[in-house]
């Protein structure tokens, strides 16, 4: 008979291959049910939506526990960034493109959300108005949803991810009319605790002649999932974490679609 600890370790085992499969998505008559299936029966992005992803890692620099037998991760950070891979990858979620596919956006959420080495997960999200003249409300939202989860360093970080999402938006060209939907991550350490967080809205824009992409006057919803790594979850599931494509924390921060890019300049920010 097994003990608690090696029952406790097998079931661990489990719910992680488990996590790693991925979700499936919806059946077929349920893709076109909702006009998510191509011509040639194959699932369809939606050519009026785009996506764009930041990613930030910032912290205070407390110490974090021993590495033990994942050192050879070389930090926490990279543990985290190894994880947040094997996410995208449970879900055919792609950061590094701006092509928008609905079943991987809604699974890539709900991977995160049931991240197996993710403990107090946290999930609420602010409403707030905003124009192609005002934007501050949204930098609001933002610091109100993790202003007490982060360090001013790492705030500020997110803020400038942001206006390099925003970049991206404007720069990236599509339709006349498109939804941009905005996708920031982050990794930060307060007092030791390093946590996993992502924020998501999406934006309606307008081509304008001679102006670019402006954001129409509209309602957004920004909403945040914050967690913290389970240290000891990993270390006792180093062997299943050290199987899976190792990722360095700062490649996990310049794949993203919007690394390249500079912070936007618009002065709709401050206002």
């Amino acid at each position: 008979m097994k003990t608690l600890l090696q029952e406790q370790s097998r079931r661990e085992a489990v719910e992680i291959a488990m996590w790693a499969e991925g979700r499936q998505a919806p059946p077929r008559e349920v893709l076109a049910q909702f006009e998510l299936l191509g011509t040639d029966g194959r699932e369809r992005g939606d050519s009026d939506q785009e996506t764009e992803v930041g990613n930030t890692c910032k912290g205070d620099g407390s110490e974090l526990p021993g590495l033990g037998p994942l050192v050879s991760f070389g930090s926490w950070q990279s543990v985290a960034a190894t994880i947040l891979r094997k996410t995208e990858e449970s879900a055919a979620f792609d950061q590094s493109s701006t092509l928008f596919g609905l079943i991987s956006w809604i699974l890539f959420e709900n991977q995160f959300k049931t991240m197996p080495f993710l403990a107090n997960v946290i999930s609420d999200s602010r409403s707030v108005s905003i124009s192609s003249l005002s934007l501050s409300p949204a930098i609001s939202a933002v610091t109100d949803l993790v202003g007490g989860l982060v360090t001013t360093d790492a705030l500020t970080g997110i803020i400038n991810s942001l206006k390099k999402i925003g970049q991206l938006a404007v720069e990236n060209k599509g339709r006349e009319e498109k939804n941009s939907n905005v996708q920031q991550g982050v990794l930060t350490v307060v007092n030791g605790d390093l946590r996993l967080g992502l924020l998501r809205t999406t934006v309606r824009m307008k081509y304008e002649t001679g102006k670019g992409y402006q954001q129409l006057n509209q309602q957004i919803t920004v909403s945040r999932l914050f967690g913290s790594l389970d240290y000891a979850k990993c270390v006792r599931n180093a062997g299943t974490l050290l199987e899976w494509d190792g990722q360095d924390v700062n490649d996990w921060v310049h794949r993203a679609s919007s690394s390249a890019y500079p912070p936007n300049t618009s002065p709709a920010w401050g206002s």
